[in-house]
């Protein structure tokens, strides 16, 4: 099985708060990862494509595996806190830890965020 780290460039409206969904598959074939015995999936949203810590992060948010891991869906939700952030361009990427617990970056890429045009 081969597993590639796609980048994938994500705009976000400011304030928003919809979910970020990534289904991760198997590059060889195509097919669905199965996302059995895998953990903490989580996203990190930072203001530096290269961090050496996290005092320039923004955000992080804890994602979701699918009711059927079978079906490689991995869901995030920031809040809307999370995504009150100066509209710009930022960096993210997502990781999960396997079933031996080894650390898996399964995509990366700018995340931008624009600017929300309603007030409530």
């Amino acid at each position: 099985m081969a597993l590639e780290t796609p980048v994938i460039n994500i705009t976000y409206k400011r304030g928003d708060s919809r979910a970020i969904v990534f289904v991760l598959s198997d590059s060889a074939t195509g097919t669905a990862l199965d996302l059995t015995g895998y953990t903490l999936p989580v996203l990190a949203v930072n203001s530096e494509a290269t961090p050496v810590d996290i005092t320039n992060q923004l955000f992080t948010v804890s994602g979701v595996i699918d009711a059927d891991p079978t079906t490689g869906r991995i869901s995030f939700s920031p809040t809307t806190t999370d995504s009150d952030q100066n509209p710009g361009t930022y960096f993210y990427d997502a990781q999960i830890i396997d079933p031996n617990s080894g650390k898996l970056t399964f995509v990366a890429g700018e995340f931008t965020i624009e600017q929300d045009i309603a007030k409530d």
